[in-house]
């Protein structure tokens, strides 16, 4: 009698392990939404259904888990681990759907000059925020900033011994990677093309 009952146990522990490791086995889920937030090791979206997921890129392979800019649209696989009583969603494979507005703002941008159609002016837009005007002596970009769809440029007009500093708020009316449309009040103040 007690041998058969200590065979049921032998028999019990097996089946509650594989069963146990079974239900501890997390399969790679996918969720598809705007990055609003990233650092080095983290990524925060606002998925397409509304909810905000933090989602750990921390020993992630990089071609697989590319870098991502702020209103970026993606795709990302990840798995739940456990980390002490915490659970963790940990990116496996990252796809960019539509690339930010910051992608594209970046680098130098130019018109027709209205006063001699040989030249152009424009703007140079600087990776750490800095701008620099090209072909413009009197208005002086020094930085910029984007937020959302508005475009805030920090210049110095020069003129009649004096020098104006101020910041234009502009409305992108228009933006990829061939073409930038900033109006001000309804009204094109620039229509830029990408040098």
């Amino acid at each position: 009698m007690k041998m058969k009952n200590s065979i049921k146990v032998l028999v019990f522990l097996p089946m509650f392990a594989v069963l146990f490791s079974c239900n501890n086995e997390q399969e790679p889920q996918t969720v598809s939404g705007l990055v609003i937030d990233a650092t080095m090791n983290n990524i925060m979206v606002l998925t397409n259904s509304g909810d905000t997921v933090n989602i750990s890129t921390m020993d992630t392979d990089p071609a697989k888990v590319p870098g991502v800019l702020l209103s970026d649209s993606v795709q990302i696989t990840y798995v739940k681990e456990k980390a002490g009583d915490v659970n963790i969603l940990k990116a496996q494979e990252l796809k960019i759907t539509t690339h930010s507005p910051l992608f594209y703002i970046k680098g130098t941008w130019v018109e027709p000059n209205p006063i001699n159609a040989k030249e152009v002016q424009g703007v140079i837009l600087k990776d750490n925020g800095d701008a620099e005007s090209v072909g413009m002596a009197t208005l002086i970009f020094k930085s910029w900033v984007l937020s959302g769809n508005k475009l805030m440029l920090t210049s110095e007009s020069l003129g009649n011994k004096q020098t104006l500093r101020g910041v234009d708020t502009l409305q992108i009316d228009k933006l990829d990677a061939d073409s930038l449309i900033l109006s001000s009040n309804g009204n094109v103040v620039w229509r830029f093309g990408h040098k």
